[in-house]
């Protein structure tokens, strides 16, 4: 589905785009407690809605974008939840065939689930010992906290982990280095940046990965990127399974060391 035609810039960086007309729901009628036209909300509407805040729009300017008041998107993002699972939906069977593909080929006996979500398939489906995290207090998990945080938490205690899963509603470039540091035999990354080209937005790729046009903004680009990280690790990241879905990317790494034989680094 094609992007509406650009709204207005913000911070000199942020593009807004307009939602598509047909997306809109029919107005209910007037009514003497809202000061606006109530809005019926259609399936198009809520998946634009996660959609755009997944991507880091404010409230105001997904409003601006879909017609609506920044008090009518608080409401609704209040009763889907701001973490909304359906994004992963229609790939998770697949995602999980890879997991355990991928379990299979590195046999690891401990993982970092950081991002773990509502159910985390490693702590149900294998034999190692799992660390989960979910910054949602009401998911079951080991922790609790944001996950840049977290991550530097357990790398100043000196854990390390055969795998490291990386999972986010969005990026986890905040946690590359450490989880790069920290993993042993695997890391595994859901690119959710990849949802950013759907809005035409390259303020974030921009900055995080000097990404600037819409041709370079590929999976390819996001990866290699974190392979120069792993590398200033004395690390090899090769990807051993690549998939993309609808707005993301997910990627099986094998880890191994590089020997630097460089004389200034024996």
């Amino acid at each position: 589905m094609e992007i509406g035609k650009q709204l207005e810039l913000f911070d000199n960086d942020v593009t807004i785009p307009t939602m598509p007309e047909e997306m809109r729901g029919k107005e209910k009628g007037s009514c003497r407690y809202t000061k606006s036209m109530p809005r019926e909300w259609t399936d198009e509407e809520i998946k634009w809605l996660s959609d755009m805040k997944a991507q880091g729009f404010n409230n105001e300017q997904i409003a601006r974008s879909m017609g609506r008041t920044a008090i009518s998107i608080a409401i609704k993002l209040k009763r889907i939840g701001k973490r909304d699972e359906s994004y992963n939906e229609h790939h998770r069977a697949e995602k999980y065939i890879c997991n355990k593909e991928f379990f299979d080929t590195i046999h690891p006996t401990t993982i970092l689930d950081l991002f773990c979500g509502t159910k985390s398939y490693w702590g149900g489906q294998t034999s190692a010992k799992v660390t989960t995290n979910d910054k949602d207090a009401s998911i079951c998990a080991d922790y609790h906290e944001k996950a840049e945080m977290l991550i530097h938490k357990l790398y100043y205690e000196g854990n390390k982990y055969d795998i490291v899963d990386l999972d986010p509603y969005g990026s986890a470039y905040d946690c590359f280095d450490l989880a790069v540091k920290m993993a042993q035999k695997g890391l595994i990354v859901t690119f959710g940046e990849l949802g950013h080209k759907r809005f035409k937005r390259l303020d974030f790729v921009r900055r995080y990965y000097g990404i600037n046009t819409l041709e370079d903004f590929t999976l390819q680009n996001l990866v290699q990127h974190l392979q120069m990280i792993a590398e200033r690790n004395k690390k090899r990241l090769t990807p051993i399974i690549v998939k993309t879905w609808d707005r993301i990317g997910r990627v099986w790494f094998k880890i191994e060391p590089i020997t630097i034989t460089e004389q200034w680094e024996q």
